[in-house]
């Protein structure tokens, strides 16, 4: 039983946290665009593959593992029990600081990566797609340093002064309120630009899954899955914006799972495409 509620607790973390993404070149000796196909690689794009393969991979996990150590509570809109889980987390900061590690890892390295894959396309729309979805990544990157520095850095301030306020003191009652009204105010703003970060997340997945969909370069299945993970983090994005962080069934579960799936997925594939040699037209 405290297995499956611990089980259940990261989940929780995870969904809140997730509280994720995102040639035919022309070259002499070539004789067309056409006949070039996924398995093309020129060499001067490997590092930047590898790059990116290992930045979604590596920033996955330290995703994963910081969230291991995000204090939380079964009913995340229960503020007064759930600010004083958060005061009493000594791991709260540093799992936030890890958190942004992983996201800007991801961004700043398999996402340009991505970009740098795709904006090369034999498809103009994939190449045209590829620009607007690194523009949109920049706008994630940017809505989570705001989001950790809230809900990582400000809100544990907050809570932490609330905390300590002895209830013994002549006018602690009111002091004890004012605190808890100023990081509840913390809190509110947390949730708005939580939503519209998961929001900007599922719009990226859904540009670059559509991208890769329209190129040659990975498998239509793969973009697929981005398309999918990002609806759902979109649908799950507005249902923050409705409920807080209120449980959201299904798609809430949904839209964490397949989106670290398409990550691993992302690494995968782009390691693989670094190791396939060269066509060369005779």
């Amino acid at each position: 039983m405290g297995q499956s509620k611990q089980g259940f607790t990261v989940l929780n973390n995870l969904i809140r946290f997730q509280g994720l993404l995102f040639p035919c070149y022309s070259k002499v000796g070539i004789d067309s665009c056409s006949m070039q196909t996924n398995n093309n690689t020129p060499n001067l794009e490997r590092p930047m593959l590898r790059m990116g393969s290992v930045a979604f991979l590596a920033g996955l996990v330290i995703i994963v593992a910081s969230t291991l150590f995000h204090a939380s509570s079964e009913d995340l809109m229960d503020n007064p029990v759930v600010f004083a889980v958060y005061a009493e987390s000594d791991m709260w900061i540093a799992a936030h600081i890890g958190q942004f590690a992983g996201v800007m890892l991801v961004f700043a390295g398999g996402i340009v990566a991505l970009f740098r894959l795709l904006v090369k396309s034999e498809s103009g729309v994939a190449s045209a797609l590829a620009w607007i979805g690194l523009v949109a990544g920049i706008l994630v990157a940017s809505t989570f340093t705001i989001l950790q520095a809230v809900d990582g850095i400000a809100l544990k301030i907050a809570v932490d002064t609330w905390y300590a306020i002895p209830s013994t003191a002549a006018d602690s009652e009111e002091q004890k309120a004012i605190a808890f009204r100023v990081a509840e105010g913390i809190r509110w703003t947390e949730i708005g630009i939580n939503s519209y970060n998961r929001i900007l997340q599922g719009v990226v997945a859904l540009i670059f899954g559509v991208a890769i969909a329209k190129s040659a370069l990975l498998s239509k299945w793969v973009g697929a899955v981005g398309i999918f993970a990002g609806a759902a983090t979109v649908i799950a994005g507005v249902g923050v914006a409705y409920v807080g962080f209120a449980p959201l069934p299904i798609v809430g579960d949904v839209s964490t799972f397949i989106s670290f799936a398409w990550m691993a997925i992302l690494g995968v594939f782009m390691w693989r495409k670094t190791r396939v040699k060269k066509m060369i037209s005779r």
